[in-house]
């Protein structure tokens, strides 16, 4: 997939200012989870680090030496000489010790290049103890170390913070654009699925590929169809119950879970104006519901049968489409 596709303007903004050869230490790369911004950084470093393409190679291993990523540590650390499993339970934040280990690497100077990057993926999970640490980088840069902070809600970040830093916004992509990137990645994908995928996707291909494989195009026919008809006799809440409550079907309940509010979050401005509050308490209950399935390990069928009337009270809202 094209990790340039949608953020041309993002590209042209970075690539100007490192012409321009006054390119500031710190980067804070801002917008949804799973719209490339990870992506875009690695490809930033490249940029910054080997421009004339001499260590591809090492940067597709991941062994550069003078390219850091910074991310969340796995619960379990792995066996020596094995990698991190693309699986493996992580802890919840970055750590101050993982700040730490990186500030007295940034004491030696760059081995292979004249700078260094630092990517740290994401900002928002460093603890508040190590985002101080990593302030006072920040404050007192090592000559030549860039900082890449991806943000996926940089309003929580230290002000302190992004005050030394300069922003690039990563906009959801059009609906041409998640169109584009999914053909490139699956170009053997289902119309109905591919569209379902867009759907739930809202405008970031990482959100719509974590959903790929779970029955998306199914999911969505049966929002619409309680949306449209209300399910007076239940047919589409049963289907639901079967379909999703089985145990090999976490990942589909989860997706559904996720899926649901944004569905009626779509469809909240096509609502009568006379209606708003019934929608905005459906919203908010369905919401609610999603976050406490999961953590609180709810009854499985009792929640998607709550989870579609809630859904069904749509049904006399007619959208404008």
């Amino acid at each position: 997939m094209n990790i340039l596709l949608g953020h041309d303007k993002c590209w042209s903004i970075f690539n100007n200012a490192l012409q321009s050869g006054k390119l500031h230490h710190g980067w804070i790369l801002a917008g949804a989870r799973g719209i490339g911004k990870a992506g875009f950084a690695k490809q930033i470093a490249r940029k910054i680090l080997d421009q004339e393409g001499r260590y591809t190679a090492l940067f597709d291993a991941g062994t550069f030496p003078d390219l850091y990523v910074i991310s969340r540590p796995p619960k379990e650390e792995p066996k020596p000489g094995e990698g991190i499993a693309v699986d493996a339970e992580l802890k919840r934040s970055i750590n101050i010790d993982q700040i730490r280990k990186l500030q007295s690497k940034l004491a030696n100077k760059a081995s292979m290049s004249d700078k260094r990057v630092i990517i740290i993926d994401a900002a928002d999970d460093v603890e508040r103890a190590g985002a101080n640490a990593l302030l006072k980088s920040l404050e007192e840069p090592p000559e030549g170390t860039i900082f890449l902070l991806i943000s996926h809600a940089s309003e929580k970040l230290l002000p302190t913070i992004k005050s030394r830093c300069q922003i690039l916004r990563f906009e959801p992509l059009s609906h041409e654009q998640m169109n584009d990137a999914l053909s490139q990645q699956f170009p053997d994908i289902a119309d109905d699925e591919k569209s379902a995928l867009i759907k739930a996707g809202k405008g970031s291909p990482g959100q719509a590929i974590a959903y790929m494989g779970l029955g998306m195009a199914e999911i969505e026919a049966s929002l619409d169809n309680i949306r449209k008809s209300g399910d007076p006799q239940n047919i589409e809440r049963a289907k639901l119950m079967k379909s999703l409550t089985l145990k090999a079907a976490q990942n589909k309940y989860e997706a559904f879970l996720r899926r649901a509010p944004s569905y009626i979050a779509e469809y909240a401005p096509y609502a009568d104006i006379h209606r708003m509050d019934v929608i905005s308490d459906c919203y908010n209950k369905a919401n609610d519901l999603a976050g406490r399935a999961i953590g609180l390990s709810l009854d499985k069928q009792a929640v998607v049968f709550e989870m579609a009337s809630l859904l069904s009270k749509l049904q006399t809202h007619k959208p404008r489409r």
